[in-house]
C-alpha cells in the first residue's frame, strides 16, 4: 500500500511539473469572439494630438514652406527639430531671425504659437 501510495504521488508531481493537463484546443474554424462585433458599434475617433512647449534657438528658416529648424540643448544630448508654422505663428515669422532665441507651443508637429526670448535670458554673468 506504501509503495503505491509513494507512486501516484509521484506520478501527480511529474504530471504537474511537466504542464501536463487537460485543455481544450480551439476550434480552426471558428473566430474569435472579438471579431464578432456587431455593425452598429462605431469605432472611437483617434485621441487629439498632444500639445506641449518647446524652446530652442532658430538655426533656420524657410518662409515660402512656411518651415522653421530649431537646435535644442540639453546636458546629454542635441537635436534639431523642423517645424511647420501655423497661421498665427506665422504672422510672427518676419520678426524672427536665424540665432534667436524662441519658445514655440507645438500641436503634433505644427506650431501654433511662438514668441521670442528676451535678449538677457541666456546670457551668462
Amino acid at each position: 500500500m506504501k509503495n503505491v501510495s509513494l507512486l501516484i504521488i509521484l506520478l501527480l508531481f511529474v504530471l504537474s511539473s511537466t504542464g501536463w493537463a487537460l485543455a481544450q484546443e480551439k476550434a480552426k474554424g471558428e473566430k474569435p469572439a472579438e471579431s464578432a462585433k456587431p455593425e452598429a458599434v462605431k469605432k472611437e475617433p483617434p485621441p487629439p494630438p498632444m500639445k506641449y512647449r518647446m524652446g530652442g534657438i532658430i538655426t533656420a528658416i524657410d518662409p515660402s514652406a512656411k518651415k522653421i529648424t530649431l537646435h535644442q540643448s540639453s546636458v546629454k544630448r542635441e537635436k534639431a527639430v523642423t517645424l511647420i508654422l501655423g497661421k498665427e505663428a506665422s504672422e510672427k515669422l518676419p520678426g524672427m531671425k536665424v540665432g534667436d532665441a524662441v519658445n514655440v507651443w507645438v500641436t503634433g508637429k505644427t506650431v501654433t504659437h511662438m514668441e521670442k526670448v528676451k535678449e538677457g535670458f541666456f546670457s551668462r554673468k
